[in-house]
């Protein structure tokens, strides 16, 4: 009961707010570059793409997933739209994927809101990869954004791939534990994340958003940003538009990769780090009370067995991040 209580309030405020608020529209002013409605081949998902007009294939170009709120206050094609100035001025590939689970003011089933959940994951990751293969985008500078209740996405898709997106962004978004069964053991507790609320936004937002931040923190996740600003219900891509720059600056991107088996010999790895930007300071200690200083080291063990390996990056202004892989060489002679 007090789940639809939730929604229905939810819905009522936002046709209030979008009676009075200037805020809510979205800026259509024209920009040069190319807006596309395209369908994935792969899950049938439609999206919304843009890209800029000075687009060419001589250099990598950041992607941004953005996920639509409630229909019909919020609509893929309002995403694109409301995104496409700043992606011009700053050379970034935007999808909108059209997504099921943000709808809101449905009262659904638990088990509802995880299908539709999963149904987006599919879309967003197929689509995004998609983008990245046909105009170059850039692997190492992926984000994941929503507004509203685009948050559900962002949470469930973005928490659970950490090795694609390098940070993600709610723009008071809604947000619910129990829409999250399948999530905490795949957290990297060094992915950034922002949430931010304006002050005079409907209680019920406000309220899940600290929700969330609070959630967040209870998992160890050391670098969850959450930010009150003025005014109402207001879309404001720059806000996070600028957290998102600034992650990508302060914290590296590391991805980790190993191939067992190497030279013939079963217990030798190569392991791999690819890291953006390059680091500072490396350190690989690979479970058995060894360690190596290199980016990309071989290692070869004593004896079979499952080894959990870590690697410390350090950044130019000092900032840790951590990763871990496992390798199992249990079967390995």
């Amino acid at each position: 009961m007090n789940h639809l209580v939730s929604r229905l309030t939810f819905l009522l405020g936002c046709f209030a707010m979008l009676m009075v608020l200037p805020g809510c529209p979205v800026n259509l002013n024209r920009v040069p570059g190319d807006t596309d409605k395209l369908k994935d081949p792969q899950t049938g998902g439609e999206y919304y793409l843009y890209v800029p007009s000075w687009h060419n294939n001589d250099q990598k170009w950041p992607v941004i997933v953005t996920c639509q709120g409630t229909e019909p206050y919020d609509t893929a094609w309002s995403q694109i739209h409301e995104w496409r100035r700043l992606a011009e001025q700053f050379g970034i590939l935007v999808v909108a994927p059209k997504l099921q689970a943000s709808d809101s003011a449905r009262t659904i089933s638990p088990e509802d809101q995880i299908r539709r959940q999963r149904h987006d994951e599919q879309v967003i990751l197929s689509t995004l990869q998609r983008t990245i293969t046909s105009l170059n985008g850039d692997p190492n500078r992926v984000f994941l954004v929503g507004w509203s209740g685009g948050g559900y996405d962002v949470y469930y898709t973005g928490l659970r791939h950490p090795e694609i997106f390098r940070a993600i962004a709610v723009r008071m978004g809604l947000f619910d534990e129990k829409f999250l069964p399948d999530v905490k053991n795949r957290i990297d507790v060094h992915q950034p994340v922002f949430i931010f609320l304006a002050a005079e936004d409907f209680p019920v937002i406000n309220t899940q958003c600290r929700k969330a931040h609070q959630w967040l923190l209870d998992q160890g996740m050391k670098r969850v940003t959450l930010r009150e600003i003025p005014g109402a219900h207001e879309r404001k891509p720059e806000v996070p538009f600028r957290y998102l720059k600034d992650a990508m600056e302060q914290y590296s991107f590391v991805r980790l990769n190993a191939i067992k088996g190497i030279g013939g010999h079963p217990l030798t790895v190569q392991f791999y780090a690819h890291v953006d930007p390059k680091p500072t300071a490396v350190v690989w200690e690979f479970g058995d009370q060894k360690f190596s200083n290199e980016i990309s080291p071989r290692h070869r063990y004593d004896k079979p067995g499952l080894y959990e390996v870590k690697v410390t990056v350090v950044t130019h202004n000092t900032a840790k991040t951590e990763r871990k892989i496992l390798v199992d060489l249990a079967d390995n002679q």
